[in-house]
């Protein structure tokens, strides 16, 4: 097991051959094979379908997700023509994720970027070498604000990769993410799971299904979360939430679905470590340094979402569907950010590291409306499934700023001035002030940004044969931004300029794709799919260069995005295993780039290229998978500055792979392991520059034990060989990095009712 960090070119090719391999030697190969597993699967007892079982997952194989939960997937993830990573919660609780950025951790292909002073601390995501921090969905619906995500009431998570704004509107050039909610069942069940782990952890859920009447049931979730962080001094979170659910069915064919969430986060933002200019790394100095200011620093978010959604099938052939939602989420958090150390003299422990304050104070609300028909027919023997649809949405972000005091009281009466930074010792921070900083509210007029999205879209799948179906999808989208702030002054008394930015544009994305089925168990498909950038689409975005709306850049078009995908999906084991295949080129013709100083044209040209490889559900119906790897080639192809061509993306792992594998030892004891390797990932802002963090690889292991029918105990164990490694960069020439949890273990008990 390797400790070193690996050279840029020492790749897990050979790792990941090896574990292909062995997965391929435990397939079925044969007819006889595949019958054994079958006769096995009859006499062996693994138990009753739980009654939370996520009804869109394989019976058999809970960590194999049958369909898609959003309802412009029509076919399953078997037959749709797109790579789509859908987990589960069964693969969450054993990976031990909490929030969505645990779970995106584990992803091949995607990896995590840092909150810095332009854009928000929270979710950022890349996807396939493109941002995705504005790309994250709830059931199918764009959820806006870059904030922390919760996983306490979701069923599985969607990754859609690649261009898809046939299906998500703007942006969804690397591809998105989705969210599916837990939803009420004609079912009686109670789960309740408490938690206690290393680093002062607690966590208990509750979930509760109740069937009402025959056509009335309701589900109630909630959350109640406190930790430190595994390996960090002072970095610690509390988060509770609830969530509350109906399902009417009045008449035959009516559903009335209503839900509301509700969730807080109150903790102690973390930055991570400086860097050392000299090795173009993270300083190799304690693992548990914090480079923050205890008594001001703080990270406060939370969303308040309430949903309906009208589901109408008049006919088998036909359903009608209605989806409103009204959501509030907010962000606020002052955090420090530990600078390029200060050298005095040659001795480390002299060396001083300055912080400055990135803030934020966003409020986020919105309104959107998806209305929507699915119709089923055949015209001359060519069968349809036809969706056809209308988007509505109205999204307002107000932004104003905090400020400190002058001076501040301590414990003892002495008056103390409060500087916006501090300075800390590099190899022996002291980041208690000792005294709390009041953020007051600047006076400053807010910045208010408002788009306002008017979209239309047709997707049709056409089965032409038994072995031939085609994807056709297009969607129009009608896009207006505008960013406008009141003449004003600050508390400080400096004078703010009035000011009105618009962008109104519109833009046409198309889908199209072509499957064979040489039998019912596999899909092979080349697909071609769009994709556009708007300006100002990343609505957290301060400025030009972090994608918000701009003097420089608000008369632009939008960036334009294509994405060749050829790929294959073959069920195995009697349809319990799922393997998929997929080569991709994503090509941005005309990126965004600065031409000059305070001058921005859509003159550059991307391309993200690769490979990747997945696999999914029960090997035999006692070992489970879930992983895959993927290859990623992401470069410049033209650029201003010709320094610039050829130059690899930034926030971008070359190669990643993860694999989760469970035995089932007993009919009561299951035994786990996941592996997790990425490559190393370079900081800078159009182009990576020299500065990096090293790649990695990281094991967790997962057991349980069901102590009776109806109690379970669960460990798990992140992090086994207490690995330092680090998940995200900042983009400067002088960054800093994220670094990764230490080891912990969790022990759960889950009661089930």
């Amino acid at each position: 097991m390797p400790t070193s960090q690996p050279a840029e070119n020492n790749t897990p090719a050979t790792t990941v051959l090896a574990s292909a391999l062995a997965i391929a030697c435990a397939l079925p190969a044969s007819a006889h094979a595949q019958e054994q597993y079958a006769a096995l699967d009859s006499i062996l007892v693994v138990g009753q379908r739980q009654p939370d079982a996520n009804p869109n997952a394989n019976e058999n194989a809970p960590y194999k997700i049958e369909k898609s939960a959003d309802d412009k997937f029509t076919e399953p993830l078997r037959d749709t023509p797109k790579s789509i990573t859908a987990i589960p919660k069964e693969v969450i609780e054993d990976q031990g994720a909490t929030t969505l950025r645990e779970v995106v951790r584990n992803q091949p292909g995607v990896t995590l970027g840092t909150g810095e002073g332009g854009n928000a601390f929270g979710d950022r995501i890349f996807i396939r070498g493109f941002e995705a921090r504005n790309d994250v969905y709830i059931d199918g619906m764009r959820d806006p604000g870059v904030t922390s995500r919760e996983i306490f009431a979701v069923e599985q998570i969607e990754i859609v990769k690649g261009p898809s704004s046939s299906f998500g509107g703007r942006g969804t050039t690397g591809g998105s993410l989705s969210l599916q909610s837990k939803r009420p069942a004609f079912n009686d069940f109670v789960i309740a799971e408490g938690s206690v782990g290393t680093e002062n952890m607690y966590r208990a859920t509750l979930d509760v299904n109740r069937k009402l009447t025959d056509t009335l049931a309701v589900r109630v979730n909630g959350l109640y979360h406190s930790s430190d962080t595994p390996g960090r001094d002072y970095v610690e979170q509390e988060r509770y939430g609830a969530t509350a659910s109906a399902l009417w069915t009045p008449v035959e064919g009516l559903e009335l679905k209503g839900d509301y969430y509700h969730f807080r986060l109150d903790g102690v933002p973390d930055y991570g470590h400086p860097f050392d200019v000299d090795t173009q790394q993270p300083f190799k100095v304690d693992r548990d340094n914090f480079y923050g200011a205890v008594g001001r620093d703080f990270l406060k978010n939370g969303a308040d979402i309430g949903t309906v959604i009208i589901s109408y099938r008049p006919m088998d052939a036909l359903k009608l569907r209605s989806m409103t939602r009204y959501g509030k989420t907010f962000n606020d958090y002052i955090v420090s950010v530990p600078r390029a150390p200060t050298r005095i003299g040659s001795d480390p422990a002299n060396w001083t590291v300055s912080t400055g304050a990135p803030q934020r104070n966003a409020n986020n609300k919105y309104l959107a409306n998806i209305t929507d028909a699915t119709f089923r027919f055949a015209t001359g023997g060519i069968g349809h499934t036809l969706v056809a649809g209308l988007e509505y949405a109205d999204e307002q972000v107000t932004a104003r700023r905090f400020a400190f005091p002058a001076t501040v009281e301590d414990a003892s009466g002495n008056i103390i001035a409060t500087p916006g930074g501090f300075v800390r010792n590099l190899v022996n921070p002291d980041p208690v002030l000792g005294y709390k900083i009041p953020a007051l509210l600047d006076t400053t007029p807010p910045i208010v940004t408002n788009v306002e999205t008017f979209s239309t879209y047709l997707l049709d799948t056409i089965k032409i044969t038994p072995q031939i179906e085609a994807l056709l999808g297009i969607r129009y989208d009608d896009y207006a931004i505008e960013l406008t702030q009141a003449a004003g002054t600050t508390r400080a008394g400096q004078p703010v300029s009035a000011r009105r930015l618009v962008n109104n544009t519109d833009f046409l994305n198309y889908q199209a794709s072509l499957i064979y089925k040489p039998v019912e168990a596999a899909s092979v498909y080349v697909s071609y799919s769009t994709s556009s950038n708007p300006t100002g689409e990343q609505l957290d975005g301060s400025g030009a260069s972090y994608d918000g709306i701009a003097p420089q850049t608000q008369n632009l078009e939008p960036e334009r995005n294509t994405s060749w995908e050829l790929g294959a999906k073959y069920e195995l084991a009697g349809g319990d295993l799922l393997l998929t295949a997929a080569a991709f080129r994503i090509t941005k013709e005309n990126a965004r780039e600065q031409v000059a100083p305070n001058v921005y044209d859509t003159v550059g040209e991307l391309r993200a290229q690769g490979l990747e490889f997945g696999v999914n559900g029960n090997i035999t119906p006692r070992l489970s998978v879930f992983g895959g790897y993927t290859w990623l080639d992401a470069k410049v192809r033209k650029a201003t500055n010709p320094a610039n061509e050829g130059g690899r993306f930034p926030n971008v792992s070359q190669h990643s792979f993860s694999l989760l594998a469970t035995y089932k030892i007993t009919d009561r004891f299951t035994l786990g392991g996941q592996a997790y390797y990425q490559d190393e990932i370079f900081g800078g802002t159009s182009v990576s520059g020299t500065a990096h963090v090293p790649g990695y690889w990281r094991f967790d292991a997962v057991a349980r034990y069901h102590v009776t029918d109806h109690a379970e105990l669960r460990l798990n164990v992140l992090n086994l060989t207490d690995k330092v490694y680090y998940d995200a960069i900042y983009r400067s020439g002088t960054p800093f990095a994220y670094i990764a949890p230490g080891r912990s273990a969790n022990l759960s008990l889950a009661l089930h009712f």
